[in-house]
């Protein structure tokens, strides 16, 4: 069995590139680069790098996949496992030549990006299966480092990293939370997530202390650095308000992992709108 290109994009989900790309784009906004032509290559090596996280994921974690309903690499055969390993180096190479084409700043965040990747999915670290690691590891491969992309098209100060760590404890906010989906198979396979080391409450109150915290600090400091819309503050607040109501089933919820599977897919579209309301904020 050969793979094709439908099943690769499928593994690669395109959609799910979307979150880095956004922390791309603050981080060029910060700088004052956002228009600059070299973030349309930025994107694509972003976009590279997170379908080299994905299916590596899918690769490393098929079996527990299986018991979560998704056997499709579970049930595959040798050859094609090879294949789909073949390809994401071929992913990883790209946006590694890319990123040589860019600069040396470029580079050394795309291997770091990787480095992170495999430390993330594969032995002998296997952040994934660390209950803390876990989450600090998979948010800073999907908002800092991609943040650094942006910041690194011109010169970086101390506030504006301060900025995207910021940004990182709030996208921790929302990486807690996807081990809810995947919780009957991380059990049967005794995977130490957040979420099964420290229980369903505790893992929802560090997700609303992650949100007020790096979100609400991120647009201090960015008002405090002479963002000068103001206007649009009232409507980034409410929209933090609306996520932390949004969390409240994660707290009282009696439905089991699948009635808090469903509240964490939809905490993740309203968070992307409030991302790209961030970015727009800044422009």
């Amino acid at each position: 069995m050969r793979v094709s290109l439908s099943q690769l994009i499928r593994l690669a989900r395109p959609f799910d590139a979307l979150y880095p790309v956004i922390s791309l784009c603050l981080g060029a906004a910060v700088a004052g680069q956002l228009s600059s032509p070299t973030v349309y290559v930025l994107i694509v090596v972003v976009v590279l790098l997170n379908s080299v996280a994905m299916i590596w994921n899918d690769i490393e974690d098929r079996e527990v996949d299986a018991d979560n309903g998704r056997a499709e690499l579970a049930t595959s055969d040798t050859e094609l496992l090879r294949q789909l390993k073949i390809s994401t180096g071929l992913l990883a190479a790209t946006s590694i030549l890319l990123s040589w084409w860019v600069g040396f700043a470029v580079l050394i965040l795309s291997l770091a990006t990787v480095a992170t990747i495999w430390a993330y999915n594969s032995k002998p670290i296997q952040a994934s299966r660390r209950p803390i690691a876990s989450i600090v590891v998979l948010s800073g491969a999907g908002a800092f480092l991609p943040y650094l992309f942006g910041l690194s098209l011109a010169s970086i100060s101390s506030l504006s990293v301060l900025a995207g760590v910021l940004w990182w404890i709030g996208r921790m906010s929302l990486s807690i939370l996807k081990d809810y989906q995947d919780a009957q198979g991380d059990a049967r396979h005794h995977k130490k997530t957040f979420l099964l080391c420290y229980g369903a409450r505790r893992v929802a109150q560090i997700s609303v202390g992650c949100l007020l915290i790096g979100y609400g600090g991120f647009i201090v400091l960015m008002s405090l650095q002479g963002a000068d819309s103001i206007w649009p503050l009232p409507a980034l607040f409410v929209a933090i308000a609306a996520l932390l109501y949004l969390r409240r089933s994660l707290f009282a919820s009696k439905g089991g992992y699948s009635q808090l599977g469903a509240s964490f897919r939809q905490i993740v579209q309203y968070q992307l709108l409030l991302d790209a309301g961030i970015v727009l904020w800044l422009i």
